[in-house]
């Protein structure tokens, strides 16, 4: 069962029984079972183990945990009681149920443990195993990351460039599947394309890097075409728009560009999506912030833009080639539309960027006081 932590269950979990089967104490005491004359103030002591069940007035120890006696009116914590010789006498009365976990009340059966498309937690795993679930059944969806570039296949000496949106992509899609990731396949459409086929034989999904844009040497998009159906050559938002997307023997093909913001953010816009498809969940987490400044968009496309959110406030990181320094910085993007000013305060929809650990985004988005005039202050670098 330990192995289930952080796999994707392929159907809702429940329990298939009630937590506690028996009524427990609460706490460390006496459980007691009320007088037939009203009397809740003393009680007969007997021992635990003649204590299957109690009778009307008497009274036994027990443990966190332990299953109360049978016909158990309440259980009065140790520091509230006294004892006077064969007597048990109560401080203070007592409610009828006080200190007693009834059956179920932990978990009941039929209760959701773990859900279809999101990853098994600690928490999840810890009530698994408390109720007795003895294996788990879970998604082995495989995902084939395929970084292309005969610079990358046949570097230089001395001048081997580093694929750092490989790792990057099988640490977060590694998150809903089993990801893969195989040597660069060179600039050699014969090859590009004998390598993708098989790789579309052995994946759910398979995820290609470079090759997308207009160059000669850009021959994802061609390679996808000739073997499949390539169903998205591009998109008209800047960053985003050399992804793309095909189906080449039925499995889908996601092309992300080369450089690591556009493969940052079409992963997360199609990749998440294609991917949700396949645990049957949706995966991208969207939101509303107020931008910190006035924003004009004078590209000739529509705009994506990094963000730093902070108490509900964007803070605009623009956009570029290569940026590892907004990205560590960034919590979301938006699309902007292109001939348009945006202004101080206005709420723009962005979609979270996939962390782990998650960053609070639980705050409130107007700030009281004079942020909620001012927009927060930039943070420096």
């Amino acid at each position: 069962m330990l192995d289930a932590l952080g796999r994707i269950p392929a159907r809702d979990i429940v329990s298939s029984l009630d937590l506690p089967s028996r009524p427990t104490a609460a706490m460390d005491g006496f459980a007691v079972r009320f007088g037939l004359r009203g009397d809740r103030l003393r009680f007969a002591l007997v021992d635990p183990p003649r204590a299957a069940s109690l009778r009307p007035g008497q009274a036994c120890p027990v443990a966190t945990g332990a299953r109360v006696p049978r016909g158990t009116s309440a259980v009065a914590r140790l520091e509230a009681t006294r004892s006077d010789g064969g007597v048990l006498v109560l401080r203070t009365l007592l409610a009828a149920g006080r200190d007693i976990h009834r059956v179920g009340s932990a978990l009941s059966r039929g209760d959701r443990i773990a859900s279809q498309g999101l990853p098994i937690d600690a928490y999840a795993l810890a009530a698994l195993i408390a109720a007795r679930q003895a294996s788990v059944e879970v998604e082995r969806r495989r995902v084939i990351v395929l970084p292309t570039g005969s610079e990358l296949a046949r570097p230089s000496p001395g001048r081997a460039p580093i694929d750092s949106i490989g790792p990057w992509l099988g640490a977060v899609a590694g998150t809903w599947a089993q990801c893969r990731q195989e040597a660069p396949v060179p600039d050699e459409p014969a090859e590009l394309r004998r390598r993708l086929c098989r790789a579309a034989r052995d994946a759910d999904l398979v995820i290609t890097i470079g090759g997308t844009s207009l160059g000669p040497r850009d021959l994802t998009k061609r390679a996808v075409a000739a073997e499949g159906t390539l169903r998205v050559g591009g998109t008209r938002v800047n960053v985003l728009k050399r992804a793309g997307i095909g189906e080449v023997g039925g499995t889908p093909v996601l092309l992300l560009p080369g450089q690591v913001e556009s493969a940052v953010v079409a992963f997360h816009e199609f990749g998440l999506a294609l991917l949700g498809r396949l645990v049957g969940r949706e995966l991208r987490r969207f939101g509303r912030l107020r931008l910190d400044r006035t924003l004009a968009i004078d590209h000739r496309m529509d705009s994506t833009v990094l963000m730093r959110a902070r108490d509900g406030w964007a803070e605009p990181l623009g956009w570029g080639v290569n940026r590892y320094r907004a990205l560590l910085a960034a919590d979301a993007f938006g699309y902007l539309r292109r001939a348009r000013t945006y202004h101080r305060g206005e709420r723009v929809r962005v979609q979270w960027l996939i962390r782990d650990p998650p960053r609070s985004r639980t705050a409130p988005e107007s700030p009281p006081g004079d942020r909620r005039r001012a927009g927060p202050r930039p943070r420096r670098r």
